[in-house]
Protein backbone atom coordinates (compact mmCIF):
# COMPACT_ATOMS: atom_id res chain seq x y z
CA UNK A 1 0.00 0.00 0.00
CA UNK A 2 1.35 3.41 -0.97
CA UNK A 3 -0.48 6.51 0.27
CA UNK A 4 -3.62 4.52 0.97
CA UNK A 5 -3.80 2.89 -2.46
CA UNK A 6 -4.06 -0.87 -2.68
CA UNK A 7 -2.70 -2.42 -5.85
CA UNK A 8 -4.75 -5.55 -6.37
CA UNK A 9 -2.01 -7.25 -8.37
CA UNK A 10 -3.68 -10.63 -7.96
CA UNK A 11 -6.66 -9.18 -9.81
CA UNK A 12 -4.75 -8.86 -13.07
CA UNK A 13 -7.17 -8.64 -15.96
CA UNK A 14 -5.71 -10.39 -18.98
CA UNK A 15 -6.12 -8.72 -22.34
CA UNK A 16 -5.21 -11.94 -24.16
CA UNK A 17 -1.95 -10.77 -25.71
CA UNK A 18 -3.01 -7.22 -26.57
CA UNK A 19 -0.62 -4.46 -25.49
CA UNK A 20 -1.79 -2.42 -22.52
CA UNK A 21 -1.86 0.71 -24.67
CA UNK A 22 -4.70 -0.86 -26.68
CA UNK A 23 -6.69 -1.68 -23.56
CA UNK A 24 -9.97 0.16 -23.17
CA UNK A 25 -11.78 0.39 -19.87
CA UNK A 26 -15.07 0.51 -21.78
CA UNK A 27 -14.69 -3.21 -22.44
CA UNK A 28 -13.90 -4.31 -18.89
CA UNK A 29 -16.04 -6.69 -16.85
CA UNK A 30 -15.81 -4.15 -14.03
CA UNK A 31 -18.37 -1.90 -15.69
CA UNK A 32 -20.68 -4.87 -16.22
CA UNK A 33 -20.42 -5.76 -12.52
CA UNK A 34 -21.37 -2.21 -11.52
CA UNK A 35 -24.44 -2.26 -13.79
CA UNK A 36 -25.56 -5.69 -12.61
CA UNK A 37 -25.35 -4.65 -8.97
CA UNK A 38 -27.43 -1.54 -9.59
CA UNK A 39 -24.54 0.79 -8.83
CA UNK A 40 -24.69 4.14 -10.61
CA UNK A 41 -21.75 4.89 -12.90
CA UNK A 42 -21.16 8.62 -12.97
CA UNK A 43 -18.10 8.88 -15.18
CA UNK A 44 -15.11 7.19 -16.75
CA UNK A 45 -12.00 9.35 -16.88
CA UNK A 46 -9.54 8.34 -19.59
CA UNK A 47 -6.34 9.88 -18.25
CA UNK A 48 -4.20 8.72 -21.19
CA UNK A 49 -6.51 10.31 -23.73
CA UNK A 50 -6.62 13.57 -21.81
CA UNK A 51 -2.83 13.64 -21.39
CA UNK A 52 -2.20 12.86 -25.06
CA UNK A 53 -4.52 15.72 -26.04
CA UNK A 54 -2.15 18.14 -24.29
CA UNK A 55 1.00 16.57 -25.72
CA UNK A 56 1.97 14.89 -22.43
CA UNK A 57 2.91 11.19 -22.25
CA UNK A 58 -0.27 9.10 -22.44
CA UNK A 59 -0.38 6.62 -19.57
CA UNK A 60 -2.90 3.78 -19.90
CA UNK A 61 -5.00 4.68 -16.86
CA UNK A 62 -8.72 5.12 -16.28
CA UNK A 63 -10.78 6.05 -13.25
CA UNK A 64 -14.31 4.71 -12.87
CA UNK A 65 -16.44 6.96 -10.68
CA UNK A 66 -19.52 5.30 -9.24
CA UNK A 67 -21.76 5.13 -6.22
CA UNK A 68 -24.82 3.96 -4.42
CA UNK A 69 -27.15 6.61 -3.07
CA UNK A 70 -28.01 4.41 -0.05
CA UNK A 71 -24.34 3.83 0.79
CA UNK A 72 -23.58 7.52 0.30
CA UNK A 73 -26.36 8.44 2.69
CA UNK A 74 -24.94 6.04 5.28
CA UNK A 75 -21.50 7.58 4.95
CA UNK A 76 -22.75 11.16 5.13
CA UNK A 77 -24.85 10.33 8.20
CA UNK A 78 -21.63 9.23 9.86
CA UNK A 79 -19.59 12.25 8.73
CA UNK A 80 -20.92 14.93 6.33
CA UNK A 81 -17.34 15.96 5.49
CA UNK A 82 -16.96 12.58 3.75
CA UNK A 83 -18.79 14.20 0.82
CA UNK A 84 -15.36 15.18 -0.52
CA UNK A 85 -14.53 11.47 -1.01
CA UNK A 86 -17.70 10.25 -2.70
CA UNK A 87 -18.70 9.00 -5.15
CA UNK A 88 -16.28 6.07 -4.94
CA UNK A 89 -13.57 5.35 -7.49
CA UNK A 90 -11.64 2.41 -8.83
CA UNK A 91 -8.70 2.83 -11.16
CA UNK A 92 -7.78 0.50 -13.99
CA UNK A 93 -4.13 0.80 -14.98
CA UNK A 94 -2.68 -0.83 -18.07
CA UNK A 95 0.50 -2.68 -17.19
CA UNK A 96 2.63 -5.43 -18.71
CA UNK A 97 0.14 -6.31 -21.45
CA UNK A 98 -2.73 -6.54 -18.96
CA UNK A 99 -4.22 -4.31 -16.33
CA UNK A 100 -4.57 -3.88 -12.60
CA UNK A 101 -7.50 -2.64 -10.58
CA UNK A 102 -6.43 -0.14 -7.95
CA UNK A 103 -8.53 0.94 -4.98
CA UNK A 104 -8.11 3.20 -2.00
CA UNK A 105 -8.25 1.57 1.40
CA UNK A 106 -11.09 3.57 2.92
CA UNK A 107 -9.36 3.56 6.33
CA UNK A 108 -7.18 6.35 4.96
CA UNK A 109 -10.30 8.53 4.72
CA UNK A 110 -12.67 7.55 7.54
CA UNK A 111 -12.70 5.50 10.76
CA UNK A 112 -12.18 1.77 10.40
CA UNK A 113 -15.59 0.86 11.82
CA UNK A 114 -17.23 2.47 8.79
CA UNK A 115 -14.38 2.16 6.28
CA UNK A 116 -14.00 -1.61 6.32
CA UNK A 117 -17.44 -2.16 4.79
CA UNK A 118 -16.74 0.24 1.95
CA UNK A 119 -13.30 -1.26 1.28
CA UNK A 120 -14.89 -4.72 1.22
CA UNK A 121 -17.36 -3.53 -1.43
CA UNK A 122 -14.53 -2.15 -3.58
CA UNK A 123 -12.57 -5.40 -3.27
CA UNK A 124 -15.70 -7.40 -4.07
CA UNK A 125 -16.26 -5.44 -7.26
CA UNK A 126 -12.65 -5.97 -8.32
CA UNK A 127 -12.85 -9.69 -7.55
CA UNK A 128 -16.10 -10.09 -9.48
CA UNK A 129 -14.51 -8.42 -12.50
CA UNK A 130 -11.45 -10.67 -12.26
CA UNK A 131 -13.60 -13.81 -12.20
CA UNK A 132 -15.12 -12.86 -15.56
CA UNK A 133 -11.86 -12.76 -17.45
Amino acid sequence: MVSGYVYEAQLRVSRRGRPATHFSVSRTPLRDVLRERGITEYAVVDHGHDMAATGAPAYPAWTLIFGSQAAGAQLLAYDPAAAVDIPLRLAVIGRDGGSEIVLRDMRTLIDADVADGFTAVLRGLAEAARERV
